[in-house]
């Protein structure tokens, strides 16, 4: 009889065992990399406080360090690698402090973090931008200050502070800072990533709240910004407003300010159900300055009152806009034709968004 107890015990034993080791080798070495699809998770060890999960607040921490190597303990011990890998790049959007993180290995109970950086050149930057943060809302950010001037306010620091890094378009290698805060922040160069990140840092500085949305535009990956004003939430994309110019020129638009989901979808596409919804028109930065015209009669009533009064600057957004329905330069020479004597117009030009139907004219006078 005991014998036989000692043989199932045994057995027993060893059944464990087996589970233990399968359990062990199934999640032995996974790599991960950044710019993968974000998906947000739901954590079950949810810290009240914080509102974040105890995964959470521990790689957060060790990101923000850059430490390479971390031991699990208690119940995070038995965590899946994909809940981790997947948490992982949910902090790194979540933190633009969180610079240079490139991927991870995870076998049962340890992690390592790989980085495009060390760890004290990564001290060093994070208090770099620290320091260029605190510097701009003493300058920049006044009291008094609507939110949606504050947002503009930043949005038009970034985009007249940098320029893209066309080496993502030439040779397809850029360095890790222009995927960085640091990178457009400090060195005044980056990518989308960098542009969004950055947008994200000042807002969080002044607490604003936004997102970095991952998706894409014109079949490449993208990276743009959701924020929050008065409650409702709208898409900017500064890296698309800050366009590469043919003569190297520096160019500040507003085309991709405060758009809602309807708006940007001509151009963005993104996985809807992971971001709030964004349906508000208020702030978008043609309604709010009164520069929409809703058809082609309103069109022509705007640049007569921009020619007659001799005004050399116009930036407008029609409706529905057909470039076979309206032509820009019958209308523009109509007006100077009838009024040839009180207008006396030497040249014009203007550049048109045919997608957004948004029209930047400029034009010179004679004496």
């Amino acid at each position: 009889m005991m014998k036989k107890l000692t043989k199932i015990l045994i057995i027993g034993f060893l059944g464990v065992l087996l589970f233990f080791l399968y359990f062990v080798f199934k999640y032995e070495k996974y790599n991960i990399s950044i710019l993968n699809d974000v998906t947000a998770n739901e954590h079950s060890e949810i810290d009240q406080g914080e509102g974040k999960s105890k995964l959470y607040i521990e790689l957060e921490k060790m990101l923000l360090e850059g430490e390479e190597d971390i031991q699990f303990k208690n119940t995070l011990l038995f965590k899946d690698s994909n809940e981790i890998f997947s948490t992982l790049e949910e902090i790194s959007n979540d933190n633009p402090e969180i610079m240079y993180y490139k991927g991870a290995e995870h076998s049962f109970g340890k992690l390592r973090l790989i980085y495009s950086k060390g760890k004290e050149e990564i001290k060093e930057h994070k208090e770099d931008i620290r320091k260029i943060r605190s510097e701009f809302i003493s300058k920049y950010i006044l009291q008094e200050m609507s939110d949606y001037e504050k947002v503009l306010t930043i949005h038009d620091y970034i985009v007249n502070n940098s320029r893209y890094d066309n080496r993502l378009l030439t040779s397809g290698i850029v360095p890790p800072e222009s995927y960085s805060s640091y990178g457009i922040l400090s060195l005044g160069l980056g990518v989308c990533e960098g542009y969004a990140k950055a947008m994200k840092y000042l807002l969080d500085g002044i607490g604003i709240k936004s997102i970095i949305v991952i998706g894409e535009s014109k079949g490449q990956s993208h990276a743009w910004n959701l924020v929050e004003i008065e409650g409702e939430y709208y898409h900017i994309d500064s890296t698309w407003n800050d366009p590469i110019t043919k003569d190297g020129s520096d160019v500040l638009r507003y085309n991709f300010f405060n758009l809602n989901d309807s708006e940007i979808s001509k151009t963005h596409s993104w996985k809807k159900e992971n971001y709030p919804e964004s349906k508000g028109e208020k702030f978008n930065y043609f309604r709010y300055n009164n520069l929409i015209v809703e058809d082609e009669e309103e069109l022509i009533k705007k640049i007569k009152s921009i020619l007659f009064n001799r005004e050399s600057y116009l930036l407008v957004k029609i409706m529905n806009y057909s470039s076979e329905e309206i032509s820009i330069n019958k209308i523009v020479e109509k007006i100077v034709y009838d009024n040839y004597e009180l207008i006396r117009l030497n040249t014009y030009t203007y550049s048109i968004d045919e997608e957004y139907g948004i029209i930047e004219f400029k034009f010179d006078y004679k004496k």
